[in-house]
């Protein structure tokens, strides 16, 4: 008799710790889920248009794919854009900035169903976002271009590609600056240059007043150097 209700109880015990393993396993497998938005790596980029915002001209609608020639590109779609995600598109766009002389392109395109409010922000923003690189409006809304297929569930959709196609896609949820590495990493080697460290990019991401932004200069014009291959000298070991 103690003997089957020890059997009983035992069995319980397993069957609630399966229970519990079965939850956890499936927070795992859930959390693993891979997140997708926009073209995928191997995919071409097609043509879409923007409205071009500058602080002082008036806004012009230019389409990135065209401008970019099929030169080497960093596109940098903003759904929404929290602090985290505003540092990090920074960086790159930062980044990305000081190899013009590799003929990298990046525009970053903001989504929104209020074009005319989207503008208006962006204009009024400026002096704080401080983005050094060309920002515009999707004239396709808060969906963006519909051949993109991009995912209004993220924060960023990052997309880098060369002659027209997909070589990285990063769709991320929530943007943090220490993913700025890895990021930067594929547009690196795309331009056959070293990749900045992560303490180059923090650097590059946080200018702050006049002062700091001749200092953004700076950093940029010394990444600039680093990476420029007519000032890398090749070293070899002198044998003793």
């Amino acid at each position: 008799m103690f003997e089957k209700r020890n059997r009983l109880v035992e069995s319980s015990r397993l069957g609630a710790l399966s229970f519990v393993l079965l939850i956890f396993l499936s927070a795992i497998a859930g959390a693993e889920d891979p997140v997708f938005s926009g073209p995928q790596i191997g995919e071409k980029l097609s043509s879409f248009k923007i409205l071009l915002v500058s602080e002082d001209a008036q806004a012009t609608t230019v389409d990135p794919i065209e401008s970019a020639s099929e030169k080497p590109t960093v596109l940098i779609f903003v759904h929404q854009l929290t602090r985290p995600g505003m540092a990090l598109t920074r960086a790159i766009s930062e980044y990305v900035a000081s190899q013009k002389t590799h003929n990298v392109q990046c525009t970053i395109v903001w989504l929104d169903d209020d074009q005319a409010a989207a503008e208006a922000y962006l204009r009024r923003a400026a002096p704080s976002l401080r983005f050094v690189v060309p920002v515009g409006v999707s004239i396709d809304g808060e969906e963006g271009p519909g051949a993109y297929g991009l995912n209004r569930n993220v924060e960023l959709t990052i997309l880098v590609a060369n002659q027209n196609q997909v070589t990285a896609n990063f769709a991320l949820i929530q943007p943090s600056l220490t993913q700025a590495a890895q990021i930067a990493s594929p547009i690196a080697a795309l331009i056959d240059q070293p990749a900045p460290d992560q303490k180059q990019l923090e650097a590059l991401a946080y200018p702050r007043g006049q002062a700091m932004r001749r200092g953004g200069e700076t950093r940029r014009a010394a990444l600039q150097n680093e990476t420029s291959p007519d000032d890398r000298s090749t070293k070899t070991k002198t044998p003793e």
